[in-house]
């Protein structure tokens, strides 16, 4: 039955233009993972939307948000260099890359701390307190992660699926039991952070043991710290528009705009396309895949199209069963929903990364977070939290349009 199965995929391949063996193989656990991912997620939404109230879950996204902007200086662009180096069976930069990740994550706790120090001196006590556990959790919370970098790398989606989906479960039976009991945003951050860095701990420690040879690839960490400059504007401004919200309209007006644009994202990051494609184009001259490339983005459009469409349309339904207090989030959710039609554009990013394209990386990265500011100036005063939904999604439809073009240019 194995080989008959194996046999239907090949003989698929001639219609794709795609190994479909490896794509099965490798998108059923990213799938599976992702999916379990999706709905651990989901759950603790439903949790918050039912037991927290909505400035309860603005604080909390508040400071989540403020996190996700200092991650920077964990040097996250080394996660996706280092992909490639584990691909090219060099090991040993895993290690290379956990003491340069940790060494440069002390600056995001230390930049965490002057925010202790700025909410002590408003009298903030609550935030203040905060940010002391974002400082302290901060290099375990973004460094442990690396170990999916190295089961990617190798190609082992099963292992990187099983252990990402073991560390949320795991986080999960810990943090909702606070979210429940507690209406205390610190808390939960703790309950959060905590568990988190715990459990991918001690699955990176395990993943540690495993590695095949000591080689390193040095010229991983350079690359990695480029990626991490290109995207450090991009990775701000992605975080800005919820500290706007947080400003100008309040933690309640937060929630409801994250409750729309959360959902999006975890769907987003359901999606495989990178993950699957970033190994698999590195292994080969791109000079003799760059038409297959093109052929398959055209094909996932053409499903992502309609996709788009019924997320849209069952979006009201979905909301009124699940979410009920937060009815105001629906039209939001459904412009962000376009979005999704983006997904195929990964294709194309992945094969810059893949290619190194160092310069056309740097433009994109810029170009994008400088356009997206320019929105939020424009539309902002006009439409209020409007202007910060249209900017989002216009911005990212002007992220697809520039990497296409540097993909043809490659």
């Amino acid at each position: 039955m194995k080989k008959k199965v194996i046999d239907l995929l090949k003989w698929t391949e001639q219609y794709t233009g795609t190994d479909m063996v490896y794509a099965v193989k490798g998108s059923f656990w990213i799938v599976f993972g992702k999916v379990g991912l999706f709905f651990i997620s989901f759950a603790k939404m439903f949790i918050f939307g039912k037991y927290a109230d909505q400035e309860v879950y603005g604080v909390y996204a508040f400071i989540l948000s403020m996190s996700a902007m200092l991650s920077v200086f964990s040097l996250p662009g080394i996660n996706t260099s280092l992909i490639g180096a584990i691909a090219k069976k060099k090991d040993g930069t895993l290690d290379l890359a956990i003491k340069e990740r940790f060494k440069f994550s002390l600056l995001g706790s230390l930049t965490s701390l002057m925010i202790v120090g700025w909410y002590i001196y408003n009298e903030n006590q609550a935030l203040a307190l905060a940010f002391l556990a974002v400082a302290f959790f901060f290099p375990f919370q973004y460094v442990f992660p690396i170990f999916l970098s190295f089961w990617n790398g190798k190609k082992d989606f099963e292992r990187s699926s099983k252990y990402e989906l073991l560390s949320s479960i795991l986080v999960a039976t810990i943090t909702i039991p606070v979210i429940i009991y507690t209406s205390s945003p610190l808390l939960i951050i703790i309950a959060l952070f905590g568990s988190q860095s715990f459990f991918d701990g001690l699955l990176l420690l395990r993943t540690r043991k495993e590695k095949d040879n000591d080689e390193a690839l040095e010229e991983t960490i350079s690359f990695g710290k480029n990626l991490t400059v290109m995207g450090a504007i991009s990775a701000f401004v992605e975080q800005v528009d919820k500290v706007i919200l947080w400003k100008f309209f309040g933690p309640a007006q937060l929630a409801i705009y994250s409750f729309a644009q959360l959902p999006i994202q975890k769907i987003e990051g359901a999606i495989p396309i990178g993950s699957l494609a970033l190994p698999k184009i590195g292994e080969r001259k791109f000079r003799e895949i760059k038409d297959g490339i093109m052929k398959k983005f055209k094909k996932l459009f053409l499903i992502f199209a309609p996709i788009t469409l019924t997320v849209i349309l069952l979006a009201p339904l979905l909301y009124r069963l699940i979410f009920p207090q937060y009815i105001e989030s629906i039209p939001y959710f459904q412009a962000f929903s376009l979005i999704i039609l983006l997904s195929p554009f990964t294709l194309f990013s992945v094969s810059l990364v893949s290619e190194m394209k160092k310069k056309e990386l740097y433009i994109i990265q810029m170009a994008t977070p400088l356009f997206k500011i320019v929105l939020f100036l424009t539309l902002i005063p006009l439409f209020q939290i409007w202007g910060v939904v249209l900017a989002v999604v216009i911005s990212r439809f002007f992220n697809g349009l520039l990497i296409f073009h540097f993909f043809r240019k490659i």
